[in-house]
């Protein structure tokens, strides 16, 4: 059990360490292109045609896929209030029901992005010229992170409880 939960915490650390990587370089690019297509627009009288949808890309990336990262760490928002008025047993309850309700959400961007993703296969984003498809690829992946994300979130609480 002890090398399982070694294994877990390694591998969905790095995953999920790659997923925020991978936002930070989105919204760096996000940031690159709007100044360059701002200076380009306001000071040079020139605007590329690629510079809003690949903006648009980033943007859409670094939205989806960001928001998988707060539910690790259980950081996400959250009304706090009930807690020092529920039981534990309830609240523990509740914390179940939030997790299928997630996991139901991630089977279903899971399954749903894929098809999306096949059906814009044939679609191309101009002025990047790049499939449509991989502007919708980040649905069936942030569907992967939240399901590592709760697999590491319940791996965090077991291991307290285990310490307790």
């Amino acid at each position: 059990m002890h090398t399982l939960n070694l294994l877990l915490k390694k591998t969905n650390g790095m995953i999920l360490t790659l997923a925020g990587w991978l936002c930070r370089i989105m919204l760096a690019f996000q940031i690159i292109i709007c100044a360059g297509v701002f200076f380009g627009r306001y000071f040079f009288k020139i605007t590329p045609a690629w510079g809003e949808p690949a903006a648009l890309f980033c943007l859409v990336w670094l939205c989806i896929l960001s928001s998988s990262l707060p539910v690790a760490e259980d950081s996400h928002l959250r009304m706090t209030i009930f807690d020092e008025i529920m039981p534990k047993k309830l609240l523990l309850a509740l914390d179940m029901v939030t997790t299928f309700v997630i996991f139901s959400f991630a089977i279903f961007m899971i399954y749903a992005g894929f098809n999306l993703t096949v059906i814009s296969s044939n679609n191309i984003v101009p002025g990047i010229n790049l499939s449509a498809s991989w502007m919708n690829s980040v649905l069936p992946v942030t569907g992967v992170l939240y399901v590592i994300a709760l697999i590491e979130q319940w791996r965090r609480r077991i291991e307290t409880w285990h310490q307790k």
